[in-house]
């Protein structure tokens, strides 16, 4: 397999969850986002921004709705937020109004989604190379109504992901991931090797998981997961109360 630095640094990969008190600086905040800002996003509308909360109030109420002590604890905690309203600005009346338009449908939320993805996953590679540990949480929009509430967050601004950054204190060690053929296919979607893909991953998960004193595989933890997690209403409808209509 080839190798090099950046190679390396991606497949050492760990999500942290507990930090030290060693401060993040504004400096190297600067050089996070500008390298993760710099990357490419849907037709340049870079339809992005990242929300600082350095209100430790109001991260403790976002820890208590969603249970992740990684946000309250955090060195420094950021709400990655998909952003339409940005290119509205400085437009005048008539070609709002087309925006607007547009914005309607689902193309440009999944944009977005994309676009803020691909922001984030940047901004951990740079953080990384700074030595610096991050986790990224789906789950921390369990707190939307916290965010809209406190956070000014104007039409076609929606949450997506929380993002904790500090240095590491802790580290769990990385996780393996499916191999190459459990994600990469050629020309078509091959079930057959799909399920010889996902066979060779529980048992690879079932030893990386017996190291940790679960009784488990990947199927399994999945489908524990599934069972365990309650569907959430209230974020299936937020998309269109902000304007981001799924048509």
């Amino acid at each position: 397999m080839i190798k090099n630095q950046v190679l390396d640094q991606l497949h050492a990969h760990q999500s942290i969850r507990s930090f030290t008190d060693q401060p993040v600086t504004d400096e190297e905040i600067e050089a996070i986002f500008s390298a993760a800002l710099a990357g490419p996003n849907m037709q340049n509308f870079q339809p992005v921004t990242f929300i600082e909360i350095t209100d430790q109030d109001l991260k403790r109420k976002v820890t208590e709705k969603v249970h992740m002590k990684y946000i309250e604890n955090a060195t420094r905690y950021f709400v990655v937020a998909v952003d339409w309203h940005k290119v509205l600005l400085n437009q005048d009346p008539e070609t709002q109004a087309v925006i607007e338009e547009r914005l309607s449908h689902y193309q440009y939320l999944e944009g977005g989604i994309v676009s803020a993805s691909i922001a984030l996953g940047r901004a951990q590679v740079a953080a990384e190379s700074l030595g610096i540990g991050s986790v990224t949480m789906a789950g921390a929009m369990g707190a939307f109504e916290l965010y809209e509430q406190k956070l000014n967050l104007p039409k076609y601004v929606k949450p997506i992901m929380g993002f904790s950054l500090g240095y590491p204190d802790k580290k769990p060690g990385v996780k393996p991931k499916l191999p190459l053929a459990g994600s990469v296919m050629v020309d078509r979607y091959d079930d057959q090797q799909m399920e010889q893909a996902i066979t060779d991953y529980d048992q690879t998960m079932a030893e990386y998981f017996k190291g940790r004193d679960i009784d488990s595989t990947w199927t399994q933890h999945n489908a524990s997961l599934f069972k365990k997690i309650q569907a959430n209403p209230g974020l299936s409808q937020y998309p269109k109360d902000k304007g981001l209509n799924i048509n």
